[in-house]
């Protein structure tokens, strides 16, 4: 039998993964896998695990929100040999596993990963920190790291839309200098983010309506400071529709990019929080590992 080491997060969405776990092992050992489980403890402990048992399994499978996946996928890059990685998704939007079609259910999600095919997904690097498909800055981008546990497990997705809107009044623009290989670009903005996923905080198209996942590229995507609420809503409606061709939006697609702002910033990084940054440096690497999805 192949091994597997399968690591979850108890507490990841509504905790409903203890309702399911008996169900995802035996499709998991039906599928012909021995199976060691492993619940998280605290922040960075499924990195750890998985950091702790190179060589000793054949897949590396995984269950929470996009942090989690984020650990496993960083523990993955620190590997000699890259293992398949099997995701089954339980936090409140699984933005990066909608952008797969990795089915919300968990057990259909279980037995995709032991029927699927492996598909090669690109990964970011924020100052030497590996991301999976968004590095955003900003407004509401405290959002996704600010809201109690206890408040996504009651509300789920709506918990976000409720702290945005407790965040409006706290919104101030910042200046940015990005340095990309078709030149520079500096202004004042609302928002940023560099992604590499066709759904964000649970809207299609965010980044634009031609993303590919594999491509070597990520999408920048910045909206420009306006300056009277006419404007502001059409930035918005531009954005959230994926319009790109609006003055309001800066956009391109970036293998490297280098951001520099006036003063210290708070980022986010797939979710968690990625620390005070003045000067940022990104960089792609392309089919940088394989995840299991459906045929």
């Amino acid at each position: 039998m192949k091994r597997m080491l399968f690591v979850y997060n108890p507490n990841s969405g509504k905790a409903q993964i203890k309702n399911h776990l008996f169900d995802i092992v035996r499709i998991f050992s039906d599928g012909g896998y021995d199976v060691t489980v492993y619940p998280t403890k605290f922040s960075k402990d499924g990195y750890n695990k998985v950091i702790e048992n190179e060589g000793k399994y054949d897949i590396i499978a995984c269950s929470g929100g996009d942090g989690t996946l984020n650990e496993v996928v960083s523990a993955m890059m620190e590997y000699k040999e890259k293992l398949p990685i099997g995701y089954i998704p339980s936090g409140s939007t699984n933005d990066f596993a909608v952008s797969l079609g990795i089915p919300k259910n968990m057990q259909n999600a279980a037995l995709h990963i032991v029927t699927g095919h492996q598909k090669s997904c690109d990964v970011g690097m924020f100052n030497g920190r590996y991301f999976n498909y968004i590095a955003g800055v900003g407004a509401f981008t405290e959002v996704s790291y600010d809201t109690s546990q206890g408040l996504k497990n009651m509300f789920g997705h709506q918990a976000y839309i409720l702290e945005s809107v407790k965040s409006i009044p706290n919104i101030k623009p910042f200046r940015m200098t990005i340095e990309t290989e078709y030149g520079i670009e500096e202004d004042e903005f609302l928002y940023g983010m560099i992604s590499n996923a066709t759904t964000i905080a649970g809207i299609k198209r965010l980044a634009g309506k031609d993303v590919i996942m594999n491509d070597g590229y990520f999408e920048l995507t910045f909206v420009r400071k306006t300056f009277n609420p006419i404007d502001v809503q059409s930035a918005l409606t531009d954005f959230i529709s994926g319009n790109r061709t609006s003055k309001a939006i800066y956009s391109t697609k970036v293998k490297k990019v280098k951001l520099t702002s006036d003063r210290d910033l708070p980022w986010v990084l797939d979710g968690e929080y990625g620390g005070l940054q003045r000067e940022v440096a990104i960089e792609v690497k392309e089919k940088a590992y394989d995840i299991l999805v459906t045929k």
